[in-house]
């Protein structure tokens, strides 16, 4: 819309404060980072329209980077998606080092097992009345 393709997407021109202008509770406004310099803009729904980035489609040969290893971004995603804390997250690094070292032996291998040693554990507990 006048500008090259060369040249960044300048955004929307904003519209909010043109006293012609109605907007009705279907109309979308897009607002952006202050530090982005883009106006705010407010479209109909048949106006808008997202630009969608060039992506870069070569494959990094480490797509894990900053991490040093995939298992350990593998790791460190987990950690993010159960919600664990410092202590339960420096509890469990402190665990695998120490299977590592053969200091340890981690004989789990399945959900299944842990659910089964769950079971005879609750048995041997005391039965409340």
């Amino acid at each position: 819309m006048g500008h090259s393709d060369d040249s960044p997407d300048p955004g929307p021109t904003d519209n909010s404060n043109h006293p012609a202008q109605t907007h009705q509770d279907s109309d979308i406004r897009v607002e952006y980072h202050p530090s982005s310099g883009r106006q705010t803009g407010t479209f109909k729904p048949n106006e808008y329209h997202q630009s969608v980035p060039d992506c870069n489609t070569t494959s990094e040969p480490e797509p894990w980077a900053p991490f040093r290893t995939r298992e350990d971004f593998e790791f460190a995603e987990m950690v993010l998606e159960a919600g664990m804390t410092r202590g339960q997250v420096k509890a469990l690094i402190k665990l695998f080092h120490k299977c590592i070292k053969n200091e340890g032996s981690f004989t789990i291998s399945k959900y299944k097992d842990l659910e089964k040693t769950f079971k005879v554990a609750s048995n041997r507990l005391a039965k409340v009345r």
